[in-house]
């Protein structure tokens, strides 16, 4: 990640991360998350894989699809980076697409990049 300027590393973490939600949800939550992760969904902040993996399974989310709108990032000492993602979410295919925005800190480890930190919030209006 050292290498990668932080714009190059945003774009190529949503792109995985947002196909990788749409494709296998419990290989996803295990790429993404470690036990000591946290995630503000709305105002429901959870952590650890089990808890982020049964928000990010529940059934309202099941059919979810991201079309990613920006990307934004800064480096963090320590090795981190901060992320910050604006699109457009739909649930199903009848319902009308709404404005989300999410950001992450994340970090690598012997696993891959993952998320320390997460962050998720609906964008009404």
């Amino acid at each position: 990640m050292e290498s990668l300027a932080p714009e190059e590393i945003a774009a190529q973490f949503a792109a995985k991360y947002y196909a990788d939600f749409q494709s296998d949800r419990k290989s996803f939550v295990e790429y993404f998350y470690r036990e000591h992760s946290t995630l503000t969904f709305e105002s429901n902040t959870l952590q650890g894989v089990q808890a982020i993996g049964q928000k990010w399974t529940e059934d309202f989310l099941k059919t979810a699809k991201h079309q990613v709108t920006t990307t934004n990032a800064q480096r963090v000492p320590g090795g981190f980076v901060i992320v910050l993602v604006t699109g457009l979410i739909q649930l199903t295919e009848s319902d009308a697409p709404m404005n989300f925005t999410q950001s992450f800190l994340i970090s690598m480890d012997d696993k891959g990049v993952f998320c320390n930190n997460d962050l998720f919030k609906l964008v009404y209006g």
